[in-house]
């Protein structure tokens, strides 16, 4: 991701079994998306969008991280600053 530009920032670790995943998406242009893992069971996952273009500050995401953290400390927080962080998003389905 590097070599394009793109950076990978852990901004909150979490429980390395157990903890829930969250991933924020910033792009060039200044918007910012929330995605949460969800287990379907039987080794399955989903991401979905929560929060979609959250132009900055970001405050939006920034009240939904803390309210998340302050439900589970065992969160992982991952903010991607790349160019099209849904079409990442889409890559990870992909492998699901």
């Amino acid at each position: 991701m590097a070599a394009s530009g793109d950076f990978v920032t852990v901004l909150s670790r979490g429980d390395p079994d157990s903890g829930a995943v969250i991933l924020v998406g910033r792009t060039r242009e200044g918007t910012q998306s929330a995605y949460v893992r969800t287990n379907l069971g039987e080794g399955r996952i989903e991401w979905r969008v929560v929060i979609e273009d959250d132009p900055p500050p970001g405050e939006k995401i920034e009240d939904f991280l803390k309210k998340q953290k302050s439900y589970d400390p065992d969160l992982w927080i991952v903010e991607l600053d790349i160019a099209d962080p849904a079409r990442f998003i889409a890559d990870l389905k992909a492998l699901s």
